[in-house]
């Protein structure tokens, strides 16, 4: 151990010209000269110091420039403009033929005989902390480059390598200029080093704090787009998926836990999949490198690099490499060293090319067998699904741009469809084909099931659409040619009258709330209706609560530059805008009525750093500064004692432990509510609420959660079982909504789903108003939670309102922004925002 650990050192810290040529470099008898190593273009071994995004890609391109077997495939732009460059290696004579390839690996997908080279895709560092894979496929973008051996000549004869090394470049980058930072000459395996322990947020997240590794089938950022185009451009037969774990662990490649897999997932992807190992197993066995597969992780959440090919007709392979996560560091099983982990993720890149190769034949049987019968249906009458967002296009349309990016088929409708005694709307709904090349990927987004071999997850245990977008679904239907359309109706240009009085606005519409911001922003005054009303020579009677009122007469801009706002505004969003000629109602109150409470502009303040959860808080952060356009300060727990809170109208905690903030601030946060401030918390900050009594209501403790499981006669073998029912790693809700309470403007039904992912839950309560949603008698619609939760939350409060004051304090018991996908609950935020300062009393 000591001479290898002497030798790691020492490839590490020699100097280029005496470094000992690591082993993912060809031998130098069968290797182009012409082609740039690593080291050349660095001026140090690779591995010495931790790669900068712009140095791979300044390196992918020098080897396309130098070497014919290379092509750059660029998928877009991450949120900081860094640029995403995939290698395409193969045979100059395939590098040729690149545009005849792709067409024919477009017609797998139509169930067509394929006569297309072996497509294997190597992704890396998904997480941006995950720094080995990202200096291995540098490493094998040469060797694939500049081997003259004969096994790489065959292999790029028959197959085109698609090598990808950083697929979050935003978090790679923040990583290695902390790693970097922090490092000495010497190495330290000392795990409290700074070198080792990053400071909030990590590099494991993109620039919203997203884990990219849950985004593959929700596509909530630019990253997993392009990655997803991609996919779908090249469809190939295997991914390779290569991350890092915990340090004290050793290395691990798929099979997963054979009963965690998800039961959409054919029986012959698993079996490839073992097959695949044997060849991981032999180059391991070869280095004496320690290995373990089918523990520890599964086959199950369809949104992970490793799971979406599985459902999509290829084979995906997870690989985690112990971490060094800096260049040394101590574990009980002996120091890991970067260049081991480093040549460790480059012996099993070289073993799925060579078993993805030995398995040729299976890896395309089974592509076609899997698309086998799944071409696209071109009867006149087609069967299928119906989907509609009452009342919200927007919705409507981000869930077909998100079938587009997955090419899934579907179609708007042309007029009013009747099924399941429910109205499809042509205005808000889309029809799902059941025969099309992804109907197994279709059939994964809406699948519902609360019954599981295994009840222990990696990630969540359901991920159905419907419940995310909050859907009308009717199934079976069918539907005529006639009654669909390819695209979207367009809206017409508005051209407002100048006679108004009033502009009104349905909250019911998404984009109402982005469109209501940049209205604030233009020091526009807009009202919000608190009860529900009509006007006179309107058509459209009985606006709800929550519909927005634009007086025509504004302190700051004519009434023409107000027309004009609101046609530019109205044509940007897509939200209708529509004219009141009367202040009149035509029954109930009337626009001039106390009922219409006047807006307030939002200042918020999002709390960040240690102790608050990270991607919470950039799920909270994107919404905020993408969706709505907020500027939104970012400011760490610890800083806050500084801070005037008295500048901000909104004080936002996700979740988190903020054991930073002492009693001194929790009394001046409580001065900030009384003053008429509102404080929007949830999940595990609630704790933090409850114990320095800003909050009344009693939080059902964790010791009651446990102690509503029965573990009389349970042996020690039952540990593992008991832990995984004990965890909640992410089942859906339901939620019994108080339909006019100011939170629940714009719900268009008194159920909602939520996701919950966390044993949080709230006493009842005795004083009336506050309780704005309660979970459902019948609380889970899919997923795995244990029934002891389902008992103990059923009919228990899930969202509530407390009034302090002048102010208030929005309590939420679930995280409504899951990963920025939950449309169907994000009103909620917009709704506390905007509506609780000024309707709750």
């Amino acid at each position: 151990m000591l001479k290898s650990l002497t030798l790691a050192i020492a490839l590490v810290l020699s100097p280029v010209v005496s470094a000992q040529a690591p082993d993912w470099y060809p031998p130098q008898s069968s290797s182009n000269a012409t082609i740039t190593t690593p080291a050349e273009f660095l001026g140090y071994p690779l591995g010495e110091w931790h790669l900068r995004h712009d140095q791979i890609n300044f390196y992918l391109k020098q080897l396309a420039a130098q070497s014919p077997r290379v092509s750059l495939e660029d998928t877009g732009l991450s949120h900081e403009a860094r640029q995403q460059l995939t290698a395409v290696i193969t045979s100059p004579t395939n590098q040729q033929k690149l545009p005849q390839i792709l067409a024919q690996r477009a017609k797998v997908k139509q169930d067509q005989a394929e006569n297309s080279p072996l497509v294997i895709w190597l992704a890396y560092s998904i997480h941006g902390d995950e720094a080995s894979g990202a200096h291995a496929a540098t490493a094998l973008a040469y060797y694939l480059s500049a081997s003259e051996e004969a096994w790489v000549k065959e292999l790029l004869d028959k197959a085109v390598v698609l090598v990808t090394p950083t697929q979050n470049p935003d978090g790679l980058d923040r990583f290695s200029t902390w790693a970097n930072n922090n490092r000495g000459k010497v190495p330290v395996g000392d795990n409290h080093s700074r070198e080792h322990t990053q400071d909030w947020p990590r590099g494991r997240f993109n620039h919203y704090l997203a884990d990219l590794n849950r985004d593959w089938l929700f596509l909530a950022h630019p990253e997993s787009q392009g990655r997803v185009a991609l996919f779908h451009k090249w469809q190939p037969h295997y991914l390779g998926d290569f991350h890092e774990m915990g340090h004290e662990q050793s290395y691990f490649f798929q099979p997963g836990v054979p009963d965690r897999t998800h039961p959409l997932t054919p029986a012959t992807n698993q079996a490839l999949t073992d097959k695949l190992a044997d060849f991981h197993r032999d180059a391991l066995d070869a280095k004496d490198q320690a290995y373990f597969s089918r523990q520890a992780f599964d086959d199950f959440f369809y949104g992970k690099g490793s799971t979406y090919p599985d459902i999509n007709g290829a084979i995906g392979v997870l690989f985690e490499q112990a971490s060094a996560r800096g260049q040394l560091q101590d574990s009980a099983n002996g120091p890991v060293v970067l260049s081991e982990a480093i040549a460790n993720q480059f012996a099993t890149s070289l073993s799925s090319l060579k078993g993805a190769m030995a398995l040729e034949d299976e890896l395309k049987q089974y592509q076609t067998e899997f698309f086998k019968g799944k071409a696209s249906d071109d009867s006149r009458r087609l069967s299928g699904s119906l989907l509609r967002a009452p009342k919200d296009p927007a919705r409507r349309d981000a869930l077909a741009s998100l079938f587009a990016q997955h090419k899934v088929e579907h179609f708007f409708l042309s007029r009013d469809v009747e099924a399941d005694d429910l109205i499809f709307s042509a205005e808000d709904s889309l029809f799902i084909p059941a025969n099309q090349p992804q109907q197994a990927l279709v059939e994964a987004m809406f699948d519902k099931r609360t019954e599981f071999k295994d009840a222990t997850f990696y990630d969540v245990s359901s991920f159905d659409l419907q419940s995310a977008y909050d859907l009308l679904k009717a199934d079976e239907v069918k539907v005529s040619r006639n009654q669909l359309t390819a695209d979207a109706a367009q809206s017409p240009e508005q051209a407002l009258p100048d006679n108004a009085v009033a502009y009104l606005v349905d909250w019911r519409h998404s984009n109402a709330a982005p469109m209501l911001q940049q209205l604030l922003n233009a020091d526009i005054q807009v009202k919000v209706a608190t009860r529900g009303f009509s006007v006179r020579g309107i058509e459209a009677l009985n606006w709800p609560e929550g519909s927005l009122y634009i007086p025509a007469k504004q302190a700051h801009v004519s009434k023409q530059q107000l027309r004009e706002l609101l046609s530019r505004q109205s044509q940007e969003w897509g939200v209708k805008v529509v004219p009141a000629s009367t202040f009149a109602g035509a029954g109930g109150i009337d626009l001039g009525s106390d009922d219409f409470r006047v807006i307030k502009p939002v200042k918020p303040l999002l709390i960040a750093g240690r102790g608050t959860s990270t991607t919470e808080t950039g799920q909270l952060w994107n919404f905020l500064d993408s969706r709505l356009g907020i500027a939104t300060p970012l400011i760490d727990a610890s800083r806050l004692s500084r801070v005037d809170l008295g500048n901000y109208s909104h004080l936002i905690f996700a979740s988190g432990s903020f054991s930073t903030l002492d009693a001194e601030l929790a009394r001046d946060i409580a001065s900030f509510v009384e003053r008429g401030g509102t404080v929007i918390a949830q999940k595990s900050a609630l704790n933090w609420l409850s114990k320095n009594r800003l909050m009344s209501t009693e939080l059902i403790s964790s010791k009651e959660f446990a102690q509503a499981f029965d573990t009389k006669g349970l042996t020690f073998a039952d540990r593992d079982s008991l832990n995984a029912r004990k965890a909640i790693g992410g089942a859906i809700v339901e939620l019994t909504l108080d339909a006019g309470h100011p939170l629940n403007y714009g719900m268009t039904d008194d159920k909602l789903p939520v996701m919950k992912n966390r044993a949080i839950g709230f006493k009842s309560v005795d004083k009336p108003f506050v309780v704005a949603a309660e979970y459902s008698e019948q609380v889970l619609k899919s997923g795995y939670m244990a029934p002891e939760y389902q008992q103990k939350l059923a009919s228990t409060p899930a969202i509530l309102v407390e009034t302090k004051g002048k102010g208030e304090i929005v309590a939420l018991a679930d995280n409504l922004m899951f990963r920025n996908t939950w449309l169907g609950t994000e009103r909620v935020y917009a709704n506390a925002l905007y509506f609780v300062p000024v309707s709750v009393r």
